[in-house]
C-alpha cells in the first residue's frame, strides 16, 4: 500500500468508533438511509481530507489517492453494518474513559450508560460509572456501581479497593477496612490495596499505621510513585521532615513531571525553613502545571516568610484568578494589603473571604483591625508586620 493509501486508511481508522455509535443510534431498519446518508458524509470529509493532503505533498498525482481510498470506504460502510454489539460497547466504553479523563464527567457517565444497556453484565462498564460517579461526589451511587461489579466479578480486587475507597471518602472505616482486608485477601502482594488502605489510616489520622502501609506498598512495588508521595505526606504530618524530603525526591525521580510531588516537596523544604529551595520547588510545581492554585498559595507562603511582599501578594493574586472561591487566599493577600497601608484593599478581601466562608474567625479578626487601622491617623503602614496569614 503507497503512502498516501495507508494515509486514507489512518483517517478513516479515527472515526471508527464515530460510525459504530451512528450504527448504535441508527439500528433499527427505518434508520438505515439515515445511516447511509451519514456514512456517505463522513467518507467524502475523510476523502476530501486524505486528498487535500496528497496535493500538499504531491499535486501531480490526485486521482491515484481517490481511487485508492474508494475501495476501503466501501469495505468500511459493509464493516459498519455488521458491527457486533460488542465494537459498539467497547466505542462507548473508550469514550467515557476519555471524557472522564478530560473531567467532563456527565458525559463520561451518559456513554457508560448506554453500554450498560447494551451488555449489562459487564462488571467493567459498572466500574467505570462507578469512578465517575465517585468523581462527581455522588459516593452512594459509586457504591451501588461497584456492588454491581462485584456482583457480576466477585474476585476483581481493583474493584473491591473502588469500593473501599468510596467507603472511606463516607468515612465508613469498618466497611472500607474490610474491602481493603478482602483485596489482600485475594492478593497479598497488591501495592495498591496497601497504599489505599494507608490512605484510609491518614484519614483516620493513624499516621503510623498510614505509614506501615505505605511501606508496604513500596517494598512490593519500588517503582510506586504514589505510595512515596503518601508516606512522605505522613511522614510531613509526623513532623519528620528529613523522611518526608526523602520521599519526595524518590517520587520525583520516578515521575520527574509530577507538579504536585514538587508541591509537597516545596512544604516540606518550607516546613524546614528552609525558603529560597522551597519557592524553587514551588516555582517547578506550577511551570509543570500553570494551573495550579495550591502551588501559587504555598509559594506566596514561602515568599512571605522570606520577607517578599510583593511577589507575595502576586502569587495570591492568582491563587485567587485560578480558584475564586480561595477563602485562605483572599484572607492573606488582604493581611498583606493592610501591612502596607492599603486598607480599602485589604477590607474588600476580607468581605470576600467572609463571603464565601461566612464563620471564617482569622478573616473576622483581620477585617475588625484594618477597620481600626484605617481610621487611626499618622500610621506609618508601610512598616507594618503582616498578621493573620496562614497556611
Amino acid at each position: 500500500m503507497s503512502a498516501r493509501s495507508r494515509e486514507g486508511a489512518r483517517l478513516l481508522a479515527v472515526s471508527r468508533d464515530m460510525r459504530n455509535l451512528f450504527h448504535f443510534y441508527f439500528k433499527s431498519r427505518r434508520h438505515l438511509c439515515a445511516l447511509a446518508i451519514i456514512e456517505c458524509v463522513l467518507c467524502v470529509i475523510v476523502v476530501s481530507s486524505a486528498f487535500a493532503q496528497s496535493n500538499q505533498t504531491n499535486s501531480q498525482q490526485p486521482n491515484s489517492v481517490a481511487s485508492e481510498i474508494k475501495p476501503l470506504v466501501c469495505s468500511r460502510v459493509i464493516e459498519i453494518v455488521d458491527a457486533t454489539p460488542d465494537d459498539i460497547v467497547a466505542s462507548l466504553n473508550r469514550r467515557g474513559l476519555l471524557y472522564e479523563e478530560r473531567g467532563e464527567l456527565d458525559c463520561a457517565i451518559r456513554e457508560f450508560d448506554r453500554g450498560i444497556e447494551l451488555k449489562p453484565e459487564s462488571s467493567a462498564l459498572f466500574n467505570n460509572r462507578g469512578l465517575a460517579y465517585q468523581s462527581k461526589g455522588e459516593i452512594d451511587r459509586a457504591i451501588e456501581d461497584f456492588d454491581r461489579a462485584l456482583y457480576l466479578d466477585p474476585d476483581k480486587a481493583d474493584v473491591v479497593i473502588n469500593r473501599g475507597n468510596a467507603y472511606t471518602a463516607m468515612k465508613q472505616f469498618d466497611r472500607a477496612l474490610s474491602d481493603y482486608d478482602r483485596a489482600l485477601a485475594t492478593d497479598s502482594n497488591y501495592a495498591p490495596a496497601y497504599n489505599d488502605r494507608g490512605g484510609m489510616y491518614a484519614t483516620m489520622g493513624n499516621l503510623l499505621r498510614a505509614v506501615a502501609d505505605f511501606s508496604e506498598a513500596v517494598r512490593h512495588n519500588p517503582d510506586y510513585s504514589e505510595a512515596y508521595v503518601n508516606r512522605g505526606v505522613a511522614y510531613l504530618r509526623l513532623t519528620d521532615i528529613n523522611n518526608a524530603l526523602a520521599d519526595f525526591d524518590r517520587a520525583i525521580r520516578l515521575k520527574p513531571h509530577s507538579a504536585e510531588a514538587f508541591n509537597l516537596r516545596g512544604a516540606a523544604l518550607n516546613a524546614a525553613g528552609n525558603w529560597e529551595a522551597a519557592i524553587e520547588s514551588y516555582s517547578e510545581a506550577i511551570r509543570l502545571k500553570p494551573d495550579f492554585a495550591e502551588a501559587f498559595f504555598n509559594r506566596a507562603m514561602a515568599l512571605c516568610s522570606a520577607g517578599d511582599r510583593g511577589r507575595a501578594i502576586q502569587d495570591f493574586a492568582n491563587a485567587i484568578r485560578i480558584k475564586p472561591d480561595y477563602a485562605a487566599a483572599l484572607n492573606n493577600r488582604g493581611s498583606l494589603y493592610a501591612a502596607e497601608g492599603k486598607y480599602d484593599l485589604a477590607i474588600r478581601d476580607f468581605d470576600e473571604a467572609l463571603r464565601l466562608e461566612p464563620g471564617y474567625a482569622n478573616a473576622t479578626r483581620n477585617r475588625a483591625r484594618a477597620y481600626l487601622q484605617r481610621s487611626e491617623s499618622g500610621r506609618v503602614a508601610q512598616n507594618a508586620v503582616p498578621t493573620g496569614v496562614e497556611p
